[in-house]
């Protein structure tokens, strides 16, 4: 695994501004890539908002990330995913 959330938590946490890129675009990616999974159905559709902006999404994920620590040990993509299912459940 290349990112945690560990790491992902200290680049979105940098105020250096290539930092806080490299947080949401990688943010950004990992949303991409389970929507392109969704779309190809290889991964069952959430309840995401269809428009979603980056920084709403790397406030999301960083709220997430703050609140659960003990969360930041595993892979960051599936800290973003869980993350955003946090903030948008399905109604069941």
């Amino acid at each position: 695994m290349f990112e945690t959330g560990t790491t992902l938590y200290a680049k979105c946490q940098n105020k250096a501004p290539e930092y806080a890129l490299a947080c949401t675009a990688y943010i950004v990616g990992v949303v991409d890539g389970i929507k392109k999974d969704i779309f190809l159905g290889r991964a069952p559709d959430n309840c995401w908002p269809d428009r979603l902006g980056a920084e709403q999404v790397r406030d999301l994920v960083v709220k997430y990330l703050r609140a659960y620590p003990d969360q930041r040990s595993f892979p960051a993509s599936l800290t973003v995913s869980v993350a955003l299912n946090d903030a948008y459940p399905c109604q069941k």
